[in-house]
């Protein structure tokens, strides 16, 4: 019976985390796309804006990064748990 609530917990994480992932290609795109058209136009304010835009994005990736950190921490502990009551 543990073996299936593992292996449905690691299932419920691998989904969790492939949804946090899927959700780091949008922000990813946009930071590539700004970048690259504030290049292309060359003008500094164009650049000045791409940049601004860009740390925006980069916010954004960050609060996901650490969404899928959180969702990794809780089912280490979540394994240390288990593992602490088996032995005793």
């Amino acid at each position: 019976m543990r073996e299936v609530t593992e292996a449905t917990s690691g299932d419920a994480l691998v989904e969790r985390i492939d949804v946090a992932l899927h959700g780091l290609c949008q922000p990813l795109t946009v930071l590539q796309c700004r970048l690259a058209m504030g290049e292309l136009i060359g003008e500094p304010e164009a650049m000045r804006d791409a940049i601004r835009e860009a740390l925006l994005e980069c916010v954004r990736l960050n609060q996901t990064v650490v969404t899928m950190r959180t969702m990794l921490q809780q089912a280490m502990q979540s394994s240390e748990d288990e593992m602490r009551g088996q032995t005793i």
